[in-house]
């Protein structure tokens, strides 16, 4: 409102007071002007009064009833501040609705199309805004055409052309301007017959139908409402590629829209709706469903990649759909699970599920996550990776765990086939031991995080002075190593994809970072799977924040381009 406006507004309004005033005075003569001038006082003092309630505290504090800055409306389920939008987030099942229709809005305004084709093509584009709109401003008849709306947009700019006094390009006062009813279906080839003309149905060859028996879409194919009915509840009853349907005229490739579904089977409506949000997710590289055992929950990125932790307790990389997999690649971690595939029966035959006492040969069966093994036979301690003494793995050594690293057979001169095969499959089977080692170590973990809370209560019963605070530190060191099993496991994808042959120490240095977190993991690992009236509380916590230390250093190592430490 401008300055001259509300000056107009202010002095029509002191006109009318005064007026009444005048009117209420007339009647009482015994009021005079002493009244008069009290109801022009009260009047000048009720303008001149400010609205907030807040006149005698703070001036900045805020009214009483007004807005707070809000916390993210989905925080309840782990999504990350909004100060960083990159971040991948998580909204519940019943917001992607408001979440698609924000999409859709920025390309109704943009290509001036009604909300339908907006739909179709941004699930022919498999919601990617970027291609549409270059698609579209490249050649939009084509465009428009390879999406199955090109009658459908052709058809509502000829209504609006024809329409007396009607832009061509309407101003929407919401994203929801452009609805289903501007797109209100006519048969204009069937308008200019009389109203006793029969119409013929090609569905099921009725051919005594009249006009308001008969339905089409934008493309002029009509049908009787019967046939149409049946046809789009058969193709619902299909599953989610009914949102593709086409006109049932053959050859016609204009899409089915949910504008004809509401006209013609509204009680299928809810289903179509849940059918175009399921391809929503599907579709768009950065939506991704979790994949948490009933779990609606839904992760939505601006950049199509990151890794989310659900409330569900799952989590997940949004790229990929795998388990979280820092720091290897999603394209990397493909190529491993589908070598590993292929080549898991030689694996397996190498790797069985016990192994012999490197001493007295007796079988062993690992039942805990730790790599220290102990034969109750001998007594003989080993190492389960390598079998090597465990003695040997100490700092006195040159390093706490040098079995990690890959030492190709230098000596061998033998450039054939067959030798370069068998290095090749030495090398894929030195990770993949440790890779599945540390799988495994990752289910014990998990299933002793699962014990930690009856471990939990047993030794609060045991010590008449602890709470349950004071007992958090053994889930808290649980959950620490199911996170470093999980980690250590896929360095070892991240690792058997670097070059084998690098000079400039990087693999080097991602190995030192590898070999210390393996290090420290596995002295956590013992100290957390120690009895209850050995545990030392203090010793479990100092190593949980060392481990977390380390876990931090080779993520921010490999993050940085495995660049030399400043």
């Amino acid at each position: 409102m401008s300055d001259s406006d509300s000056e107009e507004i202010e002095y029509q309004y002191s006109d009318d007071s005064d007026s009444e005033a005048e009117e209420t005075a007339a009647p009482q003569e015994d009021s005079g002007d002493e009244g008069k001038e009290e109801n022009k006082e009260d009047k000048e003092k009720a303008l001149k009064t400010p609205k907030s309630k807040h006149t005698d505290a703070n001036p900045n504090a805020p009214p009483t009833g007004g807005s707070r800055t809000s916390q993210s409306p989905h925080s309840d389920f782990g999504s990350p501040s909004c100060t960083n939008p990159d971040l991948p987030r998580l909204v519940p099942s019943s917001s992607l609705k408001s979440e698609m229709q924000t999409i859709l809005s920025e390309i109704i305004e943009m290509l001036s199309i009604p909300e339908e084709a907006a739909g179709a093509l941004m699930r022919s584009f498999k919601w990617n805004k970027e291609k549409l709109i270059a698609s579209y401003f490249d050649d939009p008849e084509r465009t428009l055409e390879k999406a199955g709306v090109l009658k459908r947009v052709r058809a509502i700019e000829d209504r609006m052309e024809s329409a007396p006094n009607t832009p061509r390009t309407p101003k929407r006062s919401s994203p929801r301007a452009t609805t289903r009813s501007t797109s209100k279906i006519c048969p204009p080839a069937e308008e200019s017959k009389g109203e006793g003309a029969f119409l013929t149905c090609k569905i099921c060859c009725d051919d005594e139908l009249t006009l308001p028996e008969m339905f089409s879409m934008p493309c002029s194919h009509n049908f009787c409402t019967d046939c149409w009915r049946g046809f789009l509840s058969n193709k619902i009853s299909e599953g989610p590629a009914c949102v593709y349907s086409l006109c049932p005229e053959a050859g016609c490739t204009e899409i089915v829209s949910g504008e004809e579904v509401k006209s013609m089977c509204p009680d299928k409506m809810s289903e179509w709706e849940k059918y175009e949000l399921r391809s929503f997710v599907d579709l768009n590289k950065n939506t991704r469903w979790c994949p948490g055992t009933d779990c609606t929950m839904v992760a939505i990125t601006k950049t199509g990649s990151g890794e989310v932790y659900c409330g569900c307790g799952t989590g997940f990389c949004v790229k990929c759909g795998e388990e979280p997999h820092t720091p290897v690649v999603c394209k990397d971690l493909s190529l491993w699970l589908e070598k590993c595939q292929n080549e898991s029966e030689t694996a397996n035959w190498i790797l069985a599920n016990t192994k012999k006492c490197p001493k007295c040969a007796t079988r062993i069966e690992k039942n805990q996550g730790c790599n220290h093994m102990v034969c109750q036979q001998c007594k003989y301690e080993f190492c389960w990776i390598c079998c090597q003494p465990w003695e040997d793995h100490g700092a006195n050594t040159g390093g706490y765990y040098k079995c990690n690293k890959f030492a190709a057979d230098k000596n061998s001169d033998d450039q054939s086939d067959a030798a370069k095969a068998q290095r090749e499959l030495d090398r894929y089977l030195h990770y993949y031991q440790r890779y599945h080692a540390h799988a495994q170590a990752q289910k014990f973990a998990k299933k002793q995080l699962e014990q930690t809370e009856q471990r939990m209560v047993q030794l609060q019963d045991g010590n008449t002075n602890t709470s349950w605070i004071d007992v958090q530190f053994l889930k808290t060191a649980t959950e620490q190593l199911v996170e470093c099993r999980r980690l250590l496991k896929y360095t070892y994808t991240f690792a058997y994809y670097l070059d084998p042959d690098d000079k400039t120490g990087k693999k080097e240095r991602f190995e030192h970072h590898q070999e210390m977190l393996e290090k420290f993991t596995e002295n956590l690992s013992e100290l957390s799977e120690q009895s209850l009236d050995k545990m030392d509380r203090t010793s479990v916590v100092n190593m949980t924040r060392v481990v977390d230390r380390f876990v931090k250093n080779i993520i921010k190592y490999v993050e940085d381009g495995m660049e030399i430490d400043d």
